[in-house]
């Protein structure tokens, strides 16, 4: 199976006008040929028990070569964090901590990527997005897994013969939790994991935690969809 890289800005400068609309067709013209495409990026644990998002925010902005506030990790997710829990949409931190909106608008405040937070209406819509995403704009993907309750990062996606005008048939995942809080992975270990579609989808579930215009849906922050609240 070849594996492409995702090493090339200008690829991403000539595919940053392609919208991925939120309820795009499994069943179009393959947009990008079968095979495994993986994002390069450097895993680092939440440095609190709230602190997904941020952390997924830190590993997606230094793969994308943007130079991260200073200080170490606990001081970059706290600047993140501070921001979201300033721009969560009239949410307090009890009721969403923090919304897929306040996610989205950080990863603009800090690496001007137009990241969109819209609801997806299905799983196979979501999963299109996804595709799309990482094949063609060579962008992770935040993902909210567990009903709502938690952010995770996708990195790398394996397409079928669709291409990516369907879901993916596998995800390369880096849960910000998957070792503890503020625990690195093991040496030799990239801190990610690849899964099954069908497995994935079995985290990947709907929101039932949180109200609004996620509610019932299928949530993530990615480039390609709009941005709303």
């Amino acid at each position: 199976m070849a594996v492409v890289t995702a090493t090339a800005v200008g690829l991403i400068s000539v595919l940053a006008a392609v919208l991925i609309p939120s309820n795009a067709a499994a069943d179009e013209s393959p947009l990008y040929p079968p095979g495994a495409i993986e994002i390069p990026f450097s895993y680092h644990a939440q440095q609190n028990s709230d602190w997904c998002d941020p952390a997924d925010i830190e590993m997606w902005l230094q793969a994308d070569g943007v130079t991260l506030p200073a200080g170490g990790d606990q001081a970059i997710q706290q600047q993140f964090w501070s921001y979201e829990t300033s721009h969560n949409d009239g949410y307090t931190i009890a009721e969403w901590n923090a919304s897929p909106y306040a996610v989205a608008v950080t990863l603009d405040r800090f690496g001007d990527l137009g990241a969109g937070d819209a609801p997806q209406a299905s799983l196979g819509a979501a999963g299109v997005v996804i595709s799309r995403s990482i094949a063609l704009l060579r962008q992770p993907v935040i993902v909210m897994v567990s009903g709502g309750s938690h952010y995770v990062l996708v990195t790398g996606v394996e397409l079928g013969e669709a291409g990516a005008a369907a879901s993916p048939l596998a995800v390369t995942v880096a849960n910000p939790l998957q070792f503890g809080v503020g625990v690195s992975p093991p040496t030799g270990s990239s801190g990610a994991v690849t899964m099954s579609w069908s497995d994935f989808a079995a985290w990947y579930t709907p929101n039932t935690h949180h109200g609004g215009i996620w509610a019932g849906k299928w949530v993530l922050i990615a480039n390609g969809i709009g941005l709303v609240e």
